[in-house]
């Protein structure tokens, strides 16, 4: 096989290693969780205003509401 071909079948398998990892960690990646900067500040634990982070339960929602008053 000539060295240009190898060297095009090399390029071919690399791209395509790349673009499997890369489509592995764009799907598989979770987002941003929230800091418990809140939470520290107020003295609660995460779970006073979360059911799921970053799900925000009724007393969450309340809180959020107030502070942006």
């Amino acid at each position: 096989m000539p060295k240009g071909v190898k060297i095009a079948f090399a390029a071919v398998g690399m791209s395509t290693a790349l673009l499997i990892a890369f489509a592995v960690v764009t799907t598989t990646s979770r987002p941003a969780m929230a800091t418990p900067a809140i939470a520290k500040k107020t003295g609660q634990s995460c779970a006073k205003c979360h059911t799921a982070a970053p799900t925000l339960n009724n007393y969450g929602k309340k809180y959020k509401e107030g502070q942006k008053k």
